[in-house]
């Protein structure tokens, strides 16, 4: 082996050994996406089973909702304390069959600063309306929010999905 074909192999030898990925996540954010992410989906489970006391579980004691199902003013779904809004969207469901509501989540984006996270969600629901089942996408955006290690969500705001959510009835 000659000595340019030594050099060659020495100098790739050493870039390799000096290469690796570098991880800048910030400390513990791994655990808060992994906390949040379960708030997510607890969010899409406890409205579809319709477990209210569930859902207000996860929310902050002064939270806000403005989301479907709540009464629409000026043509928009005015933010409303988390407490009237659950209670709203629990008489409008009341005697309706399972089948005609549901929440899914079909994409979820986190981002998180410090003691605060933002998720922004793409969801799948079924709706009751004006008597007949109406499913659509909507998105979704959650602000969360850890006070004494603990994530909670602290305000939800959705609209109808205006791209690839075509409302269809069923």
């Amino acid at each position: 082996m000659s000595r340019l074909h030594r050099a060659a192999l020495s100098v790739g030898l050493l870039a390799v050994l000096g290469c690796r990925i570098e991880d800048h996540t910030p400390t513990g954010s791994r655990q808060d996406e992994e906390a949040v992410q379960l708030l997510v989906s607890g969010y899409a489970r406890t409205f579809s089973d319709r477990d209210w006391s569930a859902a207000r579980a996860l929310f902050w004691r002064d939270a806000t909702y403005s989301g479907p199902l709540l009464p629409i003013s000026a043509g928009v779904h005015q933010a409303v304390p988390i407490d009237f809004a659950l209670d709203a969207i629990a008489r409008r469901l009341e005697g309706l069959g399972l089948q005609r509501f549901d929440v899914r989540v079909l994409r979820a984006d986190f981002r998180q600063e410090g003691d605060v996270a933002g998720v922004w969600m793409t969801t799948r629901r079924r709706l009751p309306i004006a008597g007949e089942v109406v499913e659509g996408d909507w998105i979704e955006h959650l602000v969360c929010r850890r006070i004494d290690g603990e994530w909670r969500i602290l305000s939800v705001a959705a609209t109808a999905s205006s791209r690839g959510g075509a409302r269809e009835r069923r």
